[in-house]
Parts: structure tokens; C-alpha cells; sequence
């Protein structure tokens, strides 16, 4: 829990730090043509090649993130964090002043001291920002909602470790529990272990956490699997081991070991170079697909009134709800029309896609057999709704009749494409997609995700599957 918020915020600030000391190298060249304090130097003395920059860079990353499993720069104590912070600058320019020696001896030295001085005092000055804009921020209300499911001592110790951490954002709202609520409690008792569902929703909870006992495991097991259709993260005291899925991380807070029931089954890593890579790839084909998507566009409109593009409410990452993005490849009534094709398969399951469904259009039947309908949700990629690969974002009514060990396919973002898609596309019903996307989920890597582009090349070339 701490460690996905800590990682993301010192993530994103090791980026505008290796950013502002390149910017103070450069500016340091700058301000020592100006001052009059040493030898008049040209500008051809005092610029440093390309690869002097790569360096700093990659030696301010490295020492930084040494630093990230501590989260050492924004920890509670001001005077500890700048410490810290002064510590590190001054190890980073110390590792400068090496490279220098060992590379480039006749760099101006008042050059240097202006870059490391700039270097300090830009550096304290952007993190006290940061710091103040946080508080700011998590004062005003933009914080991430707590429900503690169960009482006694534990819930007490993790609502003063939450306290103790004003820097993630995190407000304990309350605690649920069969037990009476104890006097001078520092949250409130809000109702019964049972109406956690309906704390949840009115409540606007994104995060739970289980500190029932041992004793109440059959309790645990079906309130976490109940609440696995709800869009918030699920965390527990140990206690029920089984419980741990594959992947999931364990973290101590405080002394309490906390199990990640819900977490995203990418690490942080796998997460930012699949993001990176789809903002890229997405951008691109948006750009050299434009004419095509224009074509399309102008087709759709000359055979039926309507909308060029269709926005279906589905459920992505963790539960949670967009508008994704298609080309219209049905008439304009269709979503009132779904009773006529919608049926239930032997074992009662819902099927909602037939290969003679009448609501489809001609031009919309041949967007499909080449699935060029998908190509909008590239930009639900580029808004980081949707991933170029993962499982199909659902319906939401066929969401509702999921059972719940098919809500763990949504632990990553939804894709265009995916396991399943390349492996029997329509021709599988629903309810065998999820085992296809839950092999995706335990198999992930990068690889992966290239050898199921390529295969969908393959089978989008072929048509085979698709209605």
C-alpha cells in the first residue's frame, strides 16, 4: 500500500530532479561568463559535451534511488528529509567532481562550485514545494478514503501509523466491527462487519483493510470475495495465508504486516515500461493511421444516421468504470435491441455476441471481421484507460453475473487485444475468456505482450473469429 504510493511520488520527482540539475549544469556555464570573479574564460572553455550531462544524470538516478526504499525524502520530519537530501546532492557532486578529474581536468572550478551550489539550493527549494503542495493538497480533502474491517488494538496501531504518514494521503474514515464500539476510539465504529458494502459505497471508500482475527477467517473469505466488484483495494492483517494471491506483495506498517489482496499484479517497474511503451506505440499508429480512420469515419456516416463513434460504459483496472472508444458498426437503436441476440449458453451464462447479429451494419460487419472498429480505443490507450494488451474491458451487466474468482482479471489494465483474442477471438464465450486472461495475468512480461501483438497481426489478417 505505502510502497505503490511511495514509489509512484519519488518516481515522479526523480524525474523533475534530474531535470533541474541538468538545467543548474547548464545554467552554471552561463553564470560564469557573467560574474567577473576569476580568469576570463570563452564560452568554447566553459561548455561541456553531451555525454558530461548523460552522466550527471545517471548519477543523480542512481543515487536516489537508493534512497527509495526509505522514501528518505519525504518522510515526516522536515529537518531529517532536507538532511537527507543535502546528504545526497553532496554525494552526487562529489561522484561529478570524480568524473571530472578522471575525464575533463581543466573544467573551470568556479564553474563547478556554481553548479553545485545552484544544484543544492534549487534542489531544497523544489522538494519544500513539493512537501508544501502534499500537505496542501491531502489538507483540502484530495486523499485517499480508508474503512478498517474489525476493532480491537490493531485497528488502534494502524490508524496511528496512517497518522504518522501525512505525506501518502491516506484518511482512516472508520472501522467496521460485531464488537461495541470502545470509548475514545481516535475513528468511528460505522456499522457491523456485514454493512461493509454499504460503507463502502456511501462512503466513497478506496482502500480496505482486514484486521479480523484468525477466529472469523470464513467471514474474511466471503466478505473479500464479495468485495472484489467493488473498485477499491483490498489489504489484510495475515492471518489467512491462502488468501495471499499470486504476486502479491507483503509490506510491514509499523510493526503490522500488511497482505495486498488486490494489488495490480504488475510491480511498479513492469507497470511504468508498459505505460511508456503504450503512450508511444499508441501516439504513433494514431498518427499513421489518421487517413485511415478518416476513410472509415466518412463511410459509417454515408450508410446510416448516427454517430461516427460508439461509447460503451465498461469496466476496467481494479473495478473501475469509462467510456470506451469504437467505430459505430451497428444502427443506432442497437443497445435497445440487445434482448433480440442476447442468450444464455447450456450452463445459464450470457452470451452476447452471435456471428448473424441484425443489428450490425455492412459496413459494420467487415469493421469487424478486420476488427478495424477497435482502432478509437487507441485513444483510451493514450488517455491510460485502456492498454494495447490485457483483458477485454466487460460489460458492466456481464460483469454482475461474474463469479467471484473471475473478478481477479481485473488486477491489470484493460487491453485492445489479448490472450484470449489470439487464441479463439468470439469463438469462445465469455465465460471461458477469464481463464485466458487470468494465464495473461500469471505470465506477464513485456515479451508477452509483443509475441500477443504479433499473433493478433496474424489473426486480424485472417479474420478468423471476429463477428
Amino acid at each position: 500500500m505505502f510502497e505503490r504510493l511511495g514509489y509512484r511520488l519519488t518516481g515522479s520527482v526523480l524525474i523533475w530532479d534530474v531535470l533541474l540539475t541538468l538545467l543548474c549544469l547548464y545554467g552554471a556555464s552561463r553564470i560564469r561568463l557573467e560574474l567577473e570573479l576569476g580568469k576570463d574564460l570563452g564560452l568554447q572553455h566553459v561548455q561541456l559535451p553531451w555525454q558530461i550531462y548523460l552522466s550527471v544524470g545517471l548519477i543523480w538516478i542512481v543515487i536516489f534511488l537508493l534512497l527509495i526504499p526509505q522514501r528518505a525524502l519525504f518522510v515526516s520530519n522536515l529537518i531529517e528529509a532536507t538532511g537527507r537530501l543535502v546528504a545526497a546532492v553532496a554525494l552526487a557532486n562529489l561522484s561529478f567532481a570524480g568524473l571530472l578529474y578522471l575525464s575533463l581536468r581543466d573544467v573551470s572550478r568556479l564553474q563547478f562550485i556554481y553548479f553545485a551550489i545552484a544544484d543544492l539550493i534549487v534542489l531544497l527549494l523544489f522538494h519544500l514545494v513539493v512537501r508544501s503542495y502534499l500537505r496542501f493538497r491531502h489538507s483540502n480533502g484530495w486523499q485517499r478514503r480508508v474503512l478498517l474491517v474489525g476493532g480491537g488494538t490493531t485497528t488502534h496501531q494502524l490508524v496511528q501509523e496512517f497518522a504518522r504518514r501525512p505525506w501518502a494521503g491516506v484518511r482512516v474514515v472508520g472501522y467496521t466491527s460485531d464488537q461495541p464500539a470502545v470509548d475514545g476510539s481516535p475513528v468511528p465504529c460505522l456499522g457491523t462487519v456485514d454493512a461493509t458494502p454499504q460503507i463502502i459505497t456511501g462512503s466513497r471508500i478506496d482502500e480496505v483493510i482486514f484486521t479480523l482475527p484468525p477466529q472469523q477467517q470464513e467471514q474474511i473469505v466471503r466478505l473479500s470475495l464479495q468485495l472484489q466488484q467493488y473498485p477499491v483495494m483490498l489489504h489484510m492483517v495475515p492471518g489467512v495465508l491462502d488468501l495471499a494471491f499470486a504476486r502479491t506483495p507483503v509490506e510491514t506498517l509499523g510493526g503490522v504486516p500488511l497482505i495486498s489482496l488486490r494489488e495490480s499484479a504488475l510491480n511498479e517497474m513492469q507497470r511504468v515500461f508498459k505505460r511508456l511503451f503504450d503512450i508511444v506505440a499508441s501516439a504513433f499508429l494514431l498518427l499513421l493511421l489518421a487517413p485511415l480512420m478518416v476513410i472509415i469515419a466518412l463511410l459509417i456516416r454515408i450508410e446510416s444516421p448516427g454517430p461516427v463513434f460508439f461509447r460503451q460504459e465498461r469496466i476496467g483496472e481494479h473495478g473501475r468504470r469509462f467510456k470506451m472508444l469504437k467505430f459505430r458498426s451497428m444502427y443506432q437503436d442497437a443497445e435497445q435491441r440487445w434482448l433480440e441476440v442476447a442468450r444464455r449458453d447450456v450452463d445459464g451464462r450470457l452470451v452476447h455476441k452471435t456471428n448473424d447479429d441484425p443489428r450490425v451494419t455492412r459496413i459494420g460487419r467487415k469493421l469487424r471481421r478486420t476488427s478495424l472498429d477497435e482502432l478509437p480505443q487507441l485513444i483510451n490507450v493514450l488517455r491510460g484507460e485502456m492498454s494495447l494488451v490485457g483483458p477485454r474491458p466487460e460489460m458492466p451487466y456481464i460483469a454482475l453475473e461474474y463469479e467471484p474468482w473471475q473478478w481477479q482479471r481485473f488486477r491489470v489494465p484493460p487491453g485492445i487485444t489479448g490472450w484470449w483474442q489470439v487464441n479463439g477471438r468470439s469463438d469462445k464465450p465469455m465465460h471461458l475468456h477469464t481463464e485466458d486472461d487470468l494465464y495473461y495475468i500469471q505470465n506477464y512480461s513485456f515479451w508477452l505482450d509483443l509475441r500477443i501483438l504479433l499473433k493478433t497481426v496474424i489473426v486480424v489478417l485472417s479474420g478468423h473469429g471476429a463477428y
